[in-house]
């Protein structure tokens, strides 16, 4: 009998750590525009939990990752939010969040990144970089304009993968 509670528990501990849900944190800027909700409702259809919002929920979403250090977290932002997902992405690291991806687009100033497994930044019209980030220019596009794009969408999407 104590075999079968030691297999169920094993059984139990293994397949919850082999379905840990995807949590994804898509912050806007100043100005919302359509390009950022397509990418979270591209996220949700794939199954994961998504918390859209604006820049200034930070502290929100980087206690609500914290609560989830299990899961997998993606954190993506544009402009202020862009900053944003740095400092949430930090936090989810910091508090044992063990896989983390951090999207920054055209961030509104520069900054640093500590933890994340992979972090991206996709340098647009402001120019400015994440240190800690993979920092990938994307010449061509408006700051607005940037996210409107389907294919830049795609390729935020891949990114997140």
């Amino acid at each position: 009998m104590r075999l079968l509670y030691c297999c169920i528990a094993f059984a139990l501990m293994f397949t919850s750590e082999c379905s840990a849900a995807t949590r994804a944190y898509v912050m806007y800027g100043g100005i919302v525009g359509a390009g950022l909700a397509k990418i979270a409702a591209s996220l949700r259809a794939r199954g994961d939990i998504v918390e859209y919002g604006s820049y200034t929920q930070a502290a929100e979403f980087g206690a609500d990752a914290c609560a989830h250090t299990r899961d997998r977290i993606v954190v993506i932002g544009h402009s202020f939010g862009g900053t944003a997902a740095v400092e949430v992405a930090t936090k989810a690291s910091t508090c044992g969040a063990r896989n983390v991806t951090m999207i920054s687009i055209d961030p509104a100033s520069s900054g640093a990144v500590q933890g994340p497994a992979r972090a991206v930044n996709f340098v647009g019209e402001y120019g400015n970089s994440i240190a800690g980030a993979r920092n990938i220019p994307v010449p061509g596009f408006t700051h607005m304009g940037i996210l409107e794009n389907p294919a830049f969408q795609a390729r935020v999407l891949s990114a997140a993968q």
